[in-house]
């Protein structure tokens, strides 16, 4: 799929007669490496918002700012600048997506199940008309969490960074999984034999007790936190927690992922439903191959370990281990707690390389096993074919199985 991205912040500045922003946008894939070429010009809404004072409580109210002759992006195109007319200079932040509901992924159903919609992510950002408080430099993506059947209860938010560097930007397999999920949790139950991938079904819908999640390479969060939105969309606030989500990475990932973990939290405070705990912790994988864990990952057993987008790299090897190492530590801390825990692995991937099917191997040399898989496509526009893979892995569990 695509992605609308801010090339720098959107800026206001005061013409002769009126206010007005500035605007340079991108529409490219989530590695930036290919832009959008469609065969008719797409037309963009550029929407603002502004604060508004109404029983004493601050609300944005929406503006659309291109009513009239709204600029088009266009075959060949790898820039669209835009300089538009503001009401006032009030406005607080904007969002930019296609104009036609149909190419606009507002919803995670307009991702899962594949509707023909769902083709192009909209972005937004905080503005400032002042250069001494400008906003940092970033923006972020809103996705409502829907279904066929249920209206949106909630939305996950994420920020990403406005420039080159794809560790600080949201990925297709992270944001089409999560879409999966929503689906999985939040529609009326169907029964588990229609499910794409019904064991991994069943362990999110469990209600015995509040589950234990650990992400392995979580980026800017858009997994973990969107299954912690999920979770909290069908855990009823009287129920109590809805379990642990900890998020782990390279120090690079710790400010985008904490950021968004606070954008999270601030969410919930609105939300009807019990949110799980969140959390955030360094995670080298050349320490976790050696069972070398910090406090937070040290302090509980894993139901399901969970990662995307993480095949790609050259430290497969290692990345292996860790997860093995995990399987041990849980199981040795579910022994100690007396709590039946038996760790499994969620792996989504958009396989970009025929190296990355090493993995497999290693994982099935190391004692893995795959319980389900699903193959799920992602939406596209005048583009090849492209699909995010879905596993769950079981450790010695005997099963036969055969790799394809």
């Amino acid at each position: 799929m695509h992605y609308m991205r801010f090339l720098r912040l959107p800026s206001i500045e005061r013409g002769r007669s009126n206010f007005y922003i500035k605007i340079v946008v991108t529409i490219s894939t989530d590695l930036g490496d290919s832009f959008l070429d469609p065969e008719e010009p797409i037309e963009i809404s550029v929407i603002g918002a502004y604060p508004s004072l109404k029983d004493g409580q601050k609300t944005l109210v929406p503006v659309i700012l291109t009513p009239g002759n709204a600029p088009r992006w266009r075959a060949g195109m790898r820039v669209l600048k835009m300089d538009l007319p503001l009401p006032s200079d009030q406005i607080e932040t904007v969002q930019v997506r296609p104009s036609n509901r149909k190419l606009a992924a507002l919803g995670t159903f307009d991702m899962y199940p594949a509707t023909g919609e769902g083709l192009i992510l909209g972005a937004y950002a905080d503005v400032s008309s002042s250069p001494a408080t400008r906003a940092p430099a970033a923006c972020f993506r809103s996705l409502r969490l829907t279904t066929a059947d249920t209206a949106a209860t909630t939305a996950l938010q994420v920020q990403e960074d406005i420039g080159d560097s794809i560790a600080r930007h949201i990925w297709d397999a992270g944001i089409l999984t999560v879409s999966l999920v929503a689906d999985m949790c939040l529609r009326p139950t169907a029964p588990l034999s229609k499910e794409p991938l019904p064991l991994l079904s069943a362990i999110l819908r469990r209600r015995d007790r509040p589950l234990n999640f650990l992400e392995l390479g979580c980026g800017i969060g858009t997994l973990g936190i969107g299954i912690a939105r999920v979770l909290a969309s069908m855990t009823p606030p009287e129920q109590g927690e809805a379990g642990h989500v900890l998020m782990t990475d390279l120090p690079d990932a710790e400010r985008w992922a904490r950021a968004n973990i606070t954008r999270c939290l601030g969410q919930a405070q609105s939300s009807h439903g019990a949110m799980p705990r969140i959390d955030y912790e360094n995670l080298d994988w050349n320490d976790g191959k050696d069972g070398v864990f910090g406090e937070k990952a040290q302090s509980r057993p894993w139901d399901l370990v969970i990662l995307s987008d993480c095949t790609y790299n050259d430290m497969l090897p290692t990345l292996v281990q860790t997860l093995s190492a995990i399987h041990s530590h849980s199981a040795q801390r579910a022994v100690a707690e007396d709590t039946p825990t038996d760790t499994k692995i969620m792996l989504s991937t958009k396989l970009r390389h025929p190296s990355e099917r090493a993995f497999f191997k290693l994982m099935s040399t190391d004692g893995w096993l795959v319980e389900e898989k699903t193959i799920l496509p992602l939406p596209v526009l005048n583009a090849e074919p492209q699909t995010v893979e879905v596993y769950l892995f079981s450790k010695n569990i005997k099963m036969k199985h055969q790799w394809q």
